[in-house]
């Protein structure tokens, strides 16, 4: 089967009409027509019904229509995998991440690998952890950096973990609960409750698991972006169970207070996934190996010692008169 046929098959579907698809590929109607009864000869019935309003696939049309879009995205990522290697780039990395990454360490990698010249061109794309794998597997992403549950297919998969991050419940600076030394069950239970995408099983556990619990706060749930959620917190009237490490590097400059609960909280790892068939590709294997060292210097780092190294940098400053 001639691959043209089937990437010309679906820009006719995408578009909706012979003319249109024909000036997106730069071929003559004429010429599309005869290509797609080539192609309805050849399967042996038709893969596009024409009516008032355009064209639109049969059943067959469809299926193949699928195979043809990844044979166009496959064509347009060479194209961009050349531009860049004209451009005098190394190569194209597309990165998935989940949102509360998106709002913490990755930012603060991409600032550190820009100061290491690593020649490479990043597409970065936030999204929930599931949908991020569907990506990867389908070949849309080459890597994404994401909690799954543990009982999530690994099948085709293959997992670098960074660090495992225990749960913790954070509230505004201004929160009634930020300033008391120790946080009941209780407390949290009875306070107006912020659930956050892969996050939101936190408080139901703690209802189920806590026999003091009484009288149950309103919830507001969650998902896709954490920026919601964060200025909901910095109001002072919301608490949310969330992963302790990340808080601790949010890209944020207002206050958020980790409560004094000493209740047990499970953690999830956190792990760069990627194909199995792409374990040996040089940028996802030098991606792996810069995101690894990055995460373990911040892990080793005391929180004191950050804010020491920002104050000696801001001394070091020339001043401005």
């Amino acid at each position: 089967m001639e691959p043209r046929y089937l990437r010309q098959l679906a820009e006719i579907i995408d578009l909706g009409s012979l003319s249109l698809a024909a000036k997106s590929l730069h071929v003559s109607q004429p010429t599309l027509s005869r290509n797609i009864k080539s192609l309805e000869a050849l399967i042996g019935a038709p893969v596009l019904q024409r009516g008032r309003y355009g064209v639109t696939p049969t059943h067959i049309g469809a299926a193949l229509a699928r195979e043809g879009r990844t044979i166009r995205d496959a064509l347009r990522q060479a194209d961009l995998d050349l531009g860049h290697w004209k451009g005098g780039l190394d190569g194209r990395l597309r990165i998935g991440v989940g949102t509360m990454l998106a709002h913490s360490l990755m930012p603060r990698f991409l600032a550190h690998v820009r100061g290491t010249r690593w020649n490479v061109a990043l597409r970065i794309d936030v999204e929930g952890a599931n949908r991020l794998i569907d990506r990867v597997r389908s070949r849309e992403l080459d890597v994404a950096i994401v909690q799954i549950e543990p009982q999530f297919s690994k099948e085709g998969l293959r997992q670098i973990t960074l660090f495992d991050d225990r749960r913790a419940y954070f509230a505004g600076a201004r929160h009634p609960l930020a300033g008391k030394k120790s946080v009941t069950a209780r407390d949290i239970t009875r306070s107006l409750h912020i659930t956050v995408g892969a996050f939101s099983d936190q408080r139901s556990m703690l209802l189920e698991n806590s026999a003091t619990a009484a009288g149950n706060g309103p919830t507001i749930e969650l998902s896709g972006d954490v920026a919601i959620a964060l200025h909901l917190l910095a109001t002072g009237a919301y608490v949310a169970a969330l992963p302790e490490f990340v808080m601790k590097h949010l890209c944020d400059d207002r206050r958020f207070a980790r409560l004094a609960y000493h209740g047990e909280l499970p953690s999830r790892t956190l792990s760069i996934w990627y194909r199995d068939d792409m374990g040996g590709h040089p940028l996802i294997k030098d991606f792996c190996r810069r995101l690894l060292r990055f995460t373990s210097q911040l892990r080793s780092e005391t929180p004191g010692t950050a804010g020491a190294r920002a104050a000696a940098k801001r001394a070091r400053a020339p001043r401005r008169n």
